[in-house]
């Protein structure tokens, strides 16, 4: 298989899943590690087991993962976070692999969407990565209207993420949302051709 792997990461709220979607509607094959994972944590029962067994019952709420018990723990303690993603990431990673090979044969390039895409290590599966940055006051803002969270709980959350400064030193491009919707559109564009591009160069006609 001959595709390039790119990897779009973030603070929360940054707009990598807004990114993420242009580049879908372009044909893109994209891999949310965020969604897929809250999926793996609902069906797969050796996560549930071990969830269960290092964060508690409340940890799952009708069979469902408790998302807003487990946010306040593992947000407020970098140990319990490390923990969570030590049981978790090894799935989603199986998972992936499972989607590159029966989905994306014939993929120019794919991306690989992580909010922890460096804490996780999948950062060096990647031929190519995006870092996303934006505001503290607009990411606030976005995450106030979509996950009805107070700005402390934002705040604290933010603060358990690897810094901006981090990410930057591992990325290959940095693009900073804090202008419109139709900038990450543009900005959509310009990768896609970016990737085209490459891959013509490097394996020779589009398949």
């Amino acid at each position: 298989m001959k595709f390039f792997l790119i990897g779009i990461t973030g603070k929360m709220g940054s707009g990598k899943s807004l990114l993420s979607s242009f580049l879908k509607k372009k044909g893109i094959p994209v891999y949310s590690s965020d969604e897929r994972g809250k999926i793996l944590m609902n069906q797969t029962k050796i996560i549930k087991k071990n969830i269960i067994k290092h964060f508690g019952k409340d940890s799952y709420k009708k069979e469902k993962i408790n998302k807003t018990y487990l946010s306040e723990i593992v947000f407020k303690n970098p140990i319990a976070l490390k923990l969570l993603c030590s049981i978790v990431h090894p799935w989603i990673s199986i998972d992936f692999k499972n989607w590159i090979f029966y989905v994306q044969k014939k993929a120019l390039y794919v991306i690989k969407e992580s909010a922890i895409l460096f804490e996780s290590g999948s950062y060096k599966e990647c031929d190519f990565i995006i870092n996303i940055t934006s505001p503290i006051e607009k990411i606030i803002e976005r995450i106030i209207k979509r996950d009805n969270l107070s700005e402390n709980q934002i705040v604290n959350r933010l603060k358990n993420q690897i810094s901006n400064k981090k990410r930057k030193e591992k990325s290959h491009l940095i693009i900073n949302n804090y202008s419109s919707e139709m900038y990450l559109e543009k900005k959509a564009d310009r990768i896609h051709e970016l990737f085209e591009n490459l891959y013509k160069h490097q394996y020779g006609k589009r398949r």
